[in-house]
């Protein structure tokens, strides 16, 4: 994938536009001062918002397309003469109108950046579980830009994403599914995609008939909605994040609350799996404190779902722990998580073929 960088003035400043990119996109913020120390080749490409800049501003870009090989896009008021003159002359061709709707500048940047969504390989899998994992990826892709875009979510989509991901896992195996998603270049897709897949199986391991499957799966696609309103630079970040960053990251089920209030057309159980996902059972979670018949048996199984995920998966900055690993620092949670569930997926993930990283005992 290509690198995006967002120049700019101030990086308290940034527009609520570009904000909503870097949601989208992996962007790197970087001051417009300093856009001539960093190396840019044919990968990067270099957005920059030409509104208020002064001429000292503007001398950096120049070096941009002079000394290097990125590709420019900039965004101005293509009424506004100056500003479009400006951007020529400085070698912005790529041009794209402020006023213009969030969804056009989406378009053009994914053509130039190429579809986040897509895996990066396909691997020796199935033809119809490569296509299951791609549906998802663009489910979840629309997802995330309806949502900043204030338009329809697409639940009838995700809905039969959650389906192709059941009927996979019941004809090719968990295995088989948690491998291929974890092709994925992004954490938070590789992330979602698991908790469905751990979700449906945990689902269908308790005896819960194929419609209960289907839900839980719907509900983990969308459980970390509210991440769109952080940048995808926290998200994926390749290290380990700071206290401020944690905090806002914290902050997830909360703006996935503010997003699906006014979107009627989510199910009231799913909205629920979005913002309790993180409530304990001894009412030290979050965001509300929830505690013991406060927190429905649905939020339960994805809460344990989503911790295991969590722990099994591999990162940049650490290694995957072992599914015995894993299992050992959720028992020594105490009284947070449901003990019988717990001891449910434990077994079905222990005993049976559930989990692609599963390892012998260490």
């Amino acid at each position: 994938m290509k690198q995006l960088y967002i120049a700019v003035m101030d990086f308290g400043k940034v527009s609520k536009q570009l904000m909503k990119v870097a949601a989208v996109f992996p962007a790197r913020l970087v001051p417009i001062a300093k856009l001539g120390s960093i190396e840019l080749d044919s990968n990067a490409v270099v957005v920059v918002e030409f509104q208020n800049l002064t001429t000292r501003q503007l001398s950096p870009l120049k070096a941009v397309n002079e000394k290097t090989e990125a590709t420019t896009l900039g965004i101005v008021e293509l009424n506004n003469r100056k500003q479009v003159l400006q951007a020529r002359e400085l070698g912005f061709f790529n041009l794209v109108d402020k006023r213009g709707s969030l969804t056009l500048l989406l378009i053009k940047l994914r053509e130039m950046l190429g579809d986040y969504s897509k895996l990066q390989e396909s691997g020796d899998f199935s033809e119809k579980l490569v296509k299951t994992v791609q549906s998802a990826c663009t489910s979840f892709n629309q997802l995330s830009i309806s949502a900043l875009t204030d338009e329809p979510l697409p639940v009838t989509k995700l809905a039969q994403s959650a389906k192709d991901i059941t009927e996979s896992i019941e004809t090719e195996g968990l295995d088989s599914w948690l491998a291929a998603v974890q092709n994925h270049h992004s954490h938070t897709y590789c992330h979602s995609m698991m908790v469905a897949g751990h979700a449906i199986a945990f689902s269908k391991a308790l005896g819960k008939p194929k419609d209960h499957q289907i839900f839980i799966g719907l509900g983990a696609l969308v459980h970390d909605l509210g991440k769109i309103r952080i940048p995808l630079s926290i998200l994926d970040k390749r290290g380990p994040l700071t206290e401020q960053e944690r905090a806002l990251i914290d902050k997830h089920p909360v703006f996935s609350r503010e997003i699906l209030k006014s979107h009627s057309e989510v199910p009231s159980e799913v909205v629920e799996l979005a913002v309790s996902h993180h409530e304990f059972l001894d009412g030290t979670g979050y965001p509300d404190k929830l505690s013991g018949d406060q927190i429905s048996q649905a939020v339960r199984m994805m809460t344990i779902a989503d911790i295991y995920s969590a722990l099994t998966e591999k990162r940049a900055y650490k290694d995957s722990y072992s599914p015995r690993q894993a299992f050992g620092i959720m028992s020594e949670m105490g009284g947070k998580l449901d003990a019988d569930l717990l001891r449910s997926f434990r077994d079905a993930t222990l005993e049976t073929d559930l989990g692609h990283l599963r390892r012998a005992a260490v």
